[in-house]
């Protein structure tokens, strides 16, 4: 199991007592926590001290009192890249925070969660997650996590610009295929999920599967 659990809760209470939990969708290595609860048997197999949090309307995020203030009263301080202005937030223990959304026409590198003073990165393919995610009930919280379907899609889309990191996705894109090709309604959310993306995307997946030995769907 993916360690560090006790800084998900602590972060998920402090997004929830600002307001904004349900404005946001957990995607990356974290998804692989919760998918736990998905499929018997699965395991997240690997650790990850980083966390990626997307907002899919960043006008919608309201903070309640200050979202700095409170991330910062559970030991996160804020760090800003002097070039983009990207916001991250890092614990002392080195758990890292990250808020993303999806790449605009005007190809701003960040824009701003709302009134906040953060800034999220904005990235292409993450809109993918607009409507691909599931409500799930952990802890008493109302938490929105990205499907398998979409993790899936998302990751083989990026896969090619991920360097070091491509492996480690490549082997989380198999590990969590053959759980979803054991469970009818997962394939099948897959399936429809690839047969509506744009022929372009569509075109880089299958790229991505073949150069990979990846069989996305049998």
């Amino acid at each position: 199991m993916i360690k560090n659990e006790d800084k998900l809760k602590q972060l998920l209470n402090t997004f929830n007592e600002e307001g904004i939990l349900d404005k946001i969708i957990i995607i990356g290595s974290w998804c692989q926590y919760f998918y736990e609860r998905y499929f018997p048997n699965f395991k997240a197999f690997f650790m990850t001290t980083d966390i990626d949090f997307y907002v899919p309307n960043t006008n919608k995020i309201i903070e309640k009192n200050s979202l700095i203030k409170s991330l910062k009263n559970i030991n996160y301080d804020m760090f800003e890249d002097v070039l983009t202005n990207k916001s991250k937030f890092q614990s002392p223990d080195g758990f890292e925070l990250e808020f993303l959304t999806s790449l605009k026409r005007n190809d701003v590198a960040t824009i701003e969660l709302g009134n906040t003073n953060i800034y999220a990165e904005t990235l292409p393919y993450v809109d993918v997650f607009n409507t691909n995610y599931e409500i799930i009930n952990y802890e008493g919280l109302l938490v929105k996590v990205a499907t398998p379907a979409s993790y899936v899609i998302q990751k083989l889309l990026i896969n090619e610009k991920r360097e070091i990191k491509s492996s480690k996705d490549l082997n989380s894109i198999n590990h969590l295929l053959v759980f979803i090709k054991e469970d009818y309604t997962q394939l099948e959310e897959l399936k429809s999920l690839y047969d509506s993306l744009p022929p372009k995307w569509k075109v880089k997946i299958n790229s991505t599967c073949d150069k990979n030995n990846i069989k996305l769907f049998y």
